[in-house]
Formats: C-alpha cells, structure tokens, sequence
C-alpha cells in the first residue's frame, strides 16, 4: 500500500473550527485523567484553575504578564515557520532577550523614561543576535537548524545561570 500525502486546494470551514476544538477537548480529557490519578476531584481543580486567574484584578494581570512572553514567542516562530526555519529554540531566543532587557534594567544612570524603551529594542536585539547563530550555522556550514536551535536553549541556560549565580547575583 503506497500512501501519498496531498496539499488541500480548500480547506472547509467546519474542519478549520474542529481541529482546534477537538484539540482544546483532548488537552481536558487527557489533564481530567491525570488529574484523576492524583486522586483529586477534577471539577474542583479546573475550577480553581481558571477562577484564580480571574478572580481578582492582581490575578488577572499576573495572568497576562505570565501570558504575554509565550504569546509574543509563539508569534515569533510562526514568522521563522512561514520560512521553512524550524525554530525549535524559541525558549533560549526569549531568555537572550530577557538577559539583555535585565542588563539594561540594571543601569542605574539611564534616565527613569527611556528605560522600558531602551529595554525593549536591548531585548529584541538580544533575542535576534541569538537567533542569528543557528541561521548563520545553516545558510553558511549547512547544520540542521533542529538541532542547533535546541542545543543552544542549553548554552543560553547555562550562560544565564551563570550570569545569575556570579555578577548579577542580589548581594
């Protein structure tokens, strides 16, 4: 039996709305189980799950604060998606780009109003820089950008645990 796979010329609408659907309910169904076999009650649990992230206003901010980063990255890896980059490092891309907003946090002698701006351009040319090896690593020595982009969220760690543990640690 030969299987071939063929790009869909019209996707209908009711298969575009099910699969995220069917996707969401699996996640429940799978979390419901495991919640299961804790021993825990299940309502309770979902119940607390997503009263607590509302239910006060400091709650809902600390929702979208948490939130905002992994949207952000997920957006940013469907622009290296879209170019056949298959960008598996996202993790370490956002903490070269928190490094970079942190080290400039820490400048003491920048003026208190450009320095949400001047953290945000650092972080976004930190997390660039870092995405920049593994690119240069596939167009010029023809290394699997996979690969790459997944050990380098460990360097990142480390080179971040380092930073943390050493110079930028709280006295």
């Amino acid at each position: 039996m030969h299987l071939r796979l063929e790009l869909r010329e019209h996707t209908p609408l009711w298969l575009n709305l099910a699969l995220p659907f069917s996707a969401v309910l699996a996640t429940l169904v799978l979390c419901s189980g495991l919640v299961a076999l804790a021993d825990a009650n299940v309502i309770d649990a979902y119940s607390k799950l997503f009263l607590s992230a509302v239910s006060s206003r400091f709650n809902m901010v600390e929702t979208f604060v948490k939130a905002a980063p992994l949207i952000l990255t997920g957006l940013a890896v469907t622009v290296a998606f879209k170019a056949k980059f298959w960008n598996i490092g996202a993790e370490g891309q956002l903490l070269a780009g928190a490094m970079g907003a942190a080290f400039v946090g820490g400048i003491e002698s920048l003026p208190t109003f450009s320095l949400v701006p001047l953290m945000i351009i650092f972080s976004a040319v930190c997390g660039a820089c870092w995405a920049l090896l593994p690119a240069v690593l596939r167009t010029r020595f023809k290394v699997d950008d996979v690969v790459t982009t997944l050990l380098l969220n460990f360097v990142i760690f480390y080179i971040m645990t380092a930073l943390l543990d050493g110079p930028w640690k709280d006295p």
